[in-house]
Parts: C-alpha cells; structure tokens; sequence
C-alpha cells in the first residue's frame, strides 16, 4: 500500500514539474499561433525589486524587473505582433518608473504599444506609459500627476520628550541624511532639493519625447495635478476614451491584424510558498523587512532615502 502511495505520489509531482516547466515561458498556458496580441497588467506601486509581494496591511506592489521580462519576452516573439499594457497604478519609484519607461521605448521601436489605464495611471504609473504608440483612458481614469516628492519625518522632539536618545557614528556628514532623530540642516535640505529638480526635469522631459509634446507644455501640467481621462485628452496626455476592450481594438488596428486576431495574457504563476509574502514583503527600501529568521535590521539612511525618493502619487507615500 505505501509502495502505491509513493508510487502515485512522485508521479503527481513529476506532471506538477512538467506543468511548470510548460508555463514558465509565458507564465500560462496558451495555445500557439500567429499574429497574436500580447496583453501585460502592471498593478499596483512600482517597486525595483525582483519579488515585492502584496502585504495583507499594505497595497499591491509591482515589479518593475518583472513586468520589463515580461514586455522584453513579447518584444523578442515573433508571433507577438502587439502589446496592450494595462496600467493600474499610482505611482511609486522613480528608477523603477524610468526602467519601465525605457523599456516600452524599446518595445514601441518594434511593435505597437497601447496603453489602457484602469483606475489610477498617475505619477509613475503615467511615466511608465507616456512613450506608448496610443494611450486610452477611462473617462474618470485618475491620471497626471506629473511632479516628484521626498518626505521625511523628524521624531526628535517626541524622543527628547519621552527620554530616548539616539547615537549616531558615521564617516561623512550627509551619511544620516533623512533620519528621522533629528533635523535636517539647511546644506542637506538643498542636496535634496537639487535631487529632486533633477529627476523632476528627466521626468518632464521624457514625457515631452514620449508624448511628442515640448517640454515647456508639460512643464505646464506637470505641478502634481491630477486629471480624468476626458480632460487627459484635451490636455494631449491621453490620445483617446475607452476601456480595455477599445484597447485590444486598437492594437488590432495599428499591428494591421484581423479583429479575431487572439489575445494572450503574459502573467506570473506563483508557487505555493509566496503565501508568506502576504505577511510583508520584501520591498528593500521600506523601514520594515521581514525574513523567515525574524530578525530585524534597521536600514540604513540611504535605504530610506531610496525608497522615499518616490515619483509623487494621489493616494499618500508609504
């Protein structure tokens, strides 16, 4: 009897190995064929980070290493005639953002791209798509927000008024810029406002080339407004209303492929073992790590300055 149990059971897990080695090209099963349009969701703040997870206390995060293989995948497949991204995100940070931005660059060189924006495609979410082949929003799409953000807080007068002290030993004096056990001085205010206007002007300038829009426009519209979709379209943002299904119209139409032409959708199969991922995740630059040891590590300052140095989104920073 044990002899069948085991016989069955390493069976099951042999078909388990063979199924994931058969998705793990797309990441799900799909029939083959030709002239297809690929379909990516990028949900959720945008994170550098390979594996960020979906805490059960915090929103979906996104990766942006995980959804640039995904585009890079259908830039490379010839059966792949064009992408729909859709874009149902905040924001989030700012290198993760330019990743993401750069890559439909990429793509667009290629293939068509076309953007279909959910809910929210603001900040980096509106970056990352600025430099599609067509861009359609949902009238009360919450989109913009075109400006950066840095925030930092300064617990020193609760500590000195509860009796805790804190002692810091470093090499420079910018080391602890941003800790939050004291004020920041004057000299580190403006390093951080130089940083700021820095990917700020990258920020304005690769919408204007994405948008085929003179930097001086965007640098109109770009002082963290938010706008809907239809006002989008007036203010040369977006270039047409429509849901997802007006977006797999219109890829259609720009890759010059039938109207039953198929649609298949590039997503990441997790394994058993990413449950534990809903108790934290592993975003590196958050001021909370958690780690099957439990132990936890204080980050440093610069961890903290990366992880706050966030395109600015419409729903509060983390």
């Amino acid at each position: 009897m044990k002899r069948k149990f085991y016989t069955g059971l390493s069976l099951f897990l042999l078909l388990v190995l063979v199924i994931t080695v058969a998705v793990k090209e797309y990441g799900a099963i799909t029939p083959g064929g030709r002239d297809e349009v690929a379909l990516i969701y990028l949900e959720g703040e945008i994170v550098s980070d390979s594996m960020p997870g979906s805490p059960i206390f915090g929103g979906a995060l996104v990766s942006s290493v995980d959804i640039v293989e995904k585009m890079e995948k259908a830039r490379k497949d010839g059966n792949i005639k064009a992408v729909i991204l859709r874009v149902n995100s905040p924001g989030g940070s700012a290198a993760a953002s330019q990743e993401l931005y750069n890559e439909v660059v990429r793509v667009v060189k290629e293939k068509p791209v076309v953007v279909s924006m959910g809910d929210v495609c603001a900040s980096g979410g509106y970056y990352t798509s600025s430099p599609a082949s067509y861009i359609l929003a949902n009238p009360s799409t919450l989109t913009g927000s075109i400006g950066v953000i840095s925030q930092f807080t300064n617990m020193s007068a609760l500590m000195d008024k509860i009796g805790v002290s804190n002692l810091t030993l470093k090499s420079g004096a910018y080391k602890d810029v941003g800790s939050p056990y004291r004020p920041m001085t004057d000299a580190e205010k403006a390093m951080m406002q130089k940083m700021l206007d820095e990917v700020y002007a990258q920020f304005i300038n690769d919408v204007a080339a994405g948008r085929k829009m003179k930097p001086e426009q965007v640098r109109k519209l770009a002082e963290g407004m938010v706008y809907n979709g239809s006002e989008a379209v007036k203010l040369k943002l977006v270039d047409g209303v429509g849901g997802l299904e007006e977006a797999k119209a219109k890829a259609r139409q720009l890759a010059k492929l039938p109207e039953d032409a198929k649609v298949v959708v590039f997503e990441t199969k997790r394994s058993m073992f990413d449950i534990f991922s809903l108790f934290g995740s592993r975003y590196s630059g958050g001021p909370f790590q958690s780690s099957l040891s439990l132990d936890y590590r204080e980050p440093s300052a610069l961890q903290i300055l990366a992880s706050r140095m966030l395109l600015c989104d419409i729903g509060g920073g983390r």
